[in-house]
């Protein structure tokens, strides 16, 4: 049947406006990125726009300037509910999942803080933002079986972005302030009120701290710390030492069954004022310079192998006591950098051992932008009875790897045969809470059980829980020879494999 001219004309009618009906009903019912007046503020301009699509091409135009920040400055808040809402209208993860996190923290009212969160997570260019908020929900609530006191129920690593947002503006992809939070929400998990107090203003002042390094190594042309890749943030950022295991009475994982006093988070962690010293003797003594493997040898070679500076406690000397922190203990294993700094700076001369040592040095290091870590050379066996050495390992971003200064790893040689089997255990930053202090203390149970059996602990480290990972296979090989670990590192780890230590 032919269609006269009139029904022809009428069908081409209703189409165009079942077309424009739709169009008008996707633009009003799709789900809208946010709208609310953002300011991304470089050295050279400032950008106020009204709309998302403005602000995310005008922000990646400017990323292309050389030399320009980018930040996120939430100048219009809307409610809080308004940023919960366009999160889980993504319907991705991790996104939706950050929503409702975010809307369960306690304290969460501050709409610019959320908002600043928001944008850091949907305008994200960096991948790392996605990996670092994606490790955050995975690790970040602490698990109510480890304690023996009633814990968090929120993300307690989000809880310090939160924080961190409250007091500070966010860079557009701010992979540093992620790792700030990843690693300090063991704090706000074990802490008590004073603790918690203390690292809300400790992580701000923190992050502050190495965005002023950054200043400081770019003024210098060297490598900037906020140019890292993510796993190499998280190391720089934890400035908790061996505060975990090994810190006489104030170690974390001694903290299960009652909450940690500001006594031993005062005594444990590196405070601002130990690492702006640091960093102003490192500037005034020279120590600094632009090859990272040249400024970890410049601090160990001072401290270390000149032989006037450090005082090796002896075994047959450690029945010595000392005064510090107003309780009378023993002169090694302080756990406390601020201590042995405090030492330093009034003496000229530290006592203690290899414990005390890395740490020291770990601190030295990251108060001039440079992430350090600790690694022990371990016997394989169960139970580990034998003694042990341990080493810093360090970023080079020269080259992009981790590797240890020569004369360090080497001291292995002076006393063992080179071909003996060892393994290499890495300390890792706690940025997955459940099971991590729970792994220690069941571990230190185990030997101390063994011990009363009569077995001979040469060692009171103990690094087979969850706290340390093992580098390069060697727990499942049953070791390798020491000269083959020393060479690996020697020639350095791509920190791509050292991501899965770090961060796993």
């Amino acid at each position: 049947m032919k269609l006269t001219r009139t029904s022809s004309r009428l069908i081409a009618i209703v189409l165009l406006a079942i077309v424009v009906a739709g169009g008008l009903g996707y633009w009003l019912l799709a789900p809208k990125m946010p709208s609310p007046i953002v300011t991304y503020t470089t050295q050279q301009t400032s950008i106020v726009t009204s709309s998302e699509e403005s602000v995310t091409t005008l922000a990646s135009s400017t990323t292309l300037v050389s030399g320009t920040t980018l930040w996120i400055n939430v100048t219009a808040a809307k409610p809080v509910s308004y940023y919960i809402s366009l999160l889980k209208s993504t319907q991705t993860q991790p996104y939706v999942q950050l929503g409702w996190e975010l809307q369960a923290l306690p304290d969460a009212t501050n709409a610019t803080a959320i908002g600043k969160i928001t944008y850091l997570a949907l305008d994200a260019t960096n991948p790392e933002v996605k990996e670092a908020l994606e490790l955050i929900i995975k690790g970040g609530t602490p698990s109510s079986g480890d304690f023996g006191y009633g814990v968090p129920n929120y993300n307690t690593e989000l809880q310090v972005l939160y924080w961190l947002a409250c007091q500070n503006e966010l860079k557009r992809d701010d992979t540093l302030a992620l790792a700030v939070a990843m690693v300090n929400g063991l704090w706000v998990t074990i802490g008590d009120n004073q603790v918690m107090e203390a690292a809300r203003k400790d992580t701000s002042d923190l992050l502050a701290f190495f965005r002023e390094t950054n200043e400081l190594q770019k003024e210098r042309g060297y490598y900037q710390l906020e140019d890292y890749p993510l796993e190499v943030k998280v190391a720089l950022a934890w400035t908790g030492g061996q505060s975990v295991d090994v810190a006489k009475e104030y170690a974390a994982s001694l903290y299960l069954r009652e909450r940690y006093p500001l006594d031993a988070y005062n005594w444990c962690v590196t405070n601002l004022h130990t690492l702006r010293g640091m960093r102003d003797l490192m500037v005034n003594k020279g120590w600094w310079e632009k090859e990272s493997g040249k400024t970890v040898k410049n601090i160990a070679d001072y401290f270390w192998y000149d032989g006037s500076h450090w005082t090796y406690s002896l075994s047959k000397d450690r029945s010595k006591t000392v005064v510090a922190n107003g309780v009378q203990m023993s002169n090694w294993m302080y756990g406390s950098t601020n201590y042995v700094f405090q030492q330093y700076s009034q003496n000229g001369v530290i006592e203690g051992v290899s414990y005390d040592f890395l740490p020291f040095i770990d601190s030295w290091l990251k108060s001039v932008g440079i992430a350090s870590n600790d690694v022990w050379l371990m016997y394989p066996e169960k139970p580990r009875t034998h003694n042990f050495y341990d080493f810093n390992i360090f970023y080079s971003p020269e080259s992009g790897i981790w590797t240890a200064y020569s004369r360090q790893i080497d001291d292995w040689l002076n006393s063992r045969d080179p071909d003996e089997l060892v393994e290499l255990k890495l300390f890792k930053p706690p940025t997955q809470i459940p099971g991590y202090l729970a792994g220690i203390e069941a571990q230190r149970q185990h030997d101390e059980t063994l011990s009363v059996k009569g077995v001979d602990f040469s060692s009171s480290l103990y690094v087979d829980n969850n706290a340390y990972a093992d580098m390069l296979g060697t727990s499942q090989t049953n070791g390798a020879p020491f000269v083959f670990l020393r060479d690996a590192v020697s020639r350095g780890i791509a920190s791509a494999e050292m991501k899965k230590y770090i961060l796993s």
